[in-house]
């Protein structure tokens, strides 16, 4: 991960109130001043918390009574605005490029995603072109994490 996208992440969940952050220890940018610049001084006031392995992590988790929420652009997915939270929930988003991984998929409680956007295939039918390609479904991380947080933390029953 980027370390301006980890430290952007930080930073949302700061602000909008969430109780920690858990970085995959392999798959994640290190904490580092980049990641601390890029968080305006969340990585300090906010725990961070290193999984070695994620997929333990998440079983261990659920074990525990934790719900794993998956953003992901899913035909199973599910509106984030709609989905109410009534037990501890973790917030899982994935790499930028390929999304979640499969086995993280598959721990997945409940697959969320974010409503709205316009694709190329809405702008190229506003410009005449009835053949467009839905190439444009994905935020940077960093604002899907924020966009996520504050529908789900909202939503907190």
């Amino acid at each position: 991960m980027d370390p301006q996208n980890l430290g952007a992440l930080l930073r949302s969940a700061y602000f909008l109130g969430s109780e920690g952050v858990v970085v995959c220890s392999k798959n994640s940018a290190n904490l580092s001043p980049t990641v601390s610049k890029a968080s305006a001084g969340a990585l300090e006031l906010r725990e961070v918390y290193s999984a070695k392995n994620l997929m333990q992590f998440l079983e261990f988790s659920k074990e525990l009574g934790w719900q794993v929420v998956g953003s992901a652009l899913n035909t199973n997915s599910v509106s984030a605005g709609s989905l109410k939270l009534d037990k501890p929930t973790l917030l899982v988003m994935g790499n930028e490029g390929r999304g979640l991984r499969t086995n993280v998929l598959r721990l997945c409680d409940i697959l969320v995603q974010i409503d709205g956007g316009t694709r190329v295939s809405d702008l190229g039918h506003m410009m005449g072109d009835s053949e467009g390609e839905d190439v444009l479904d994905s935020l940077n991380v960093s604002v899907a994490g924020g966009i996520l947080l504050h529908q789900l933390l909202c939503n907190k029953t």
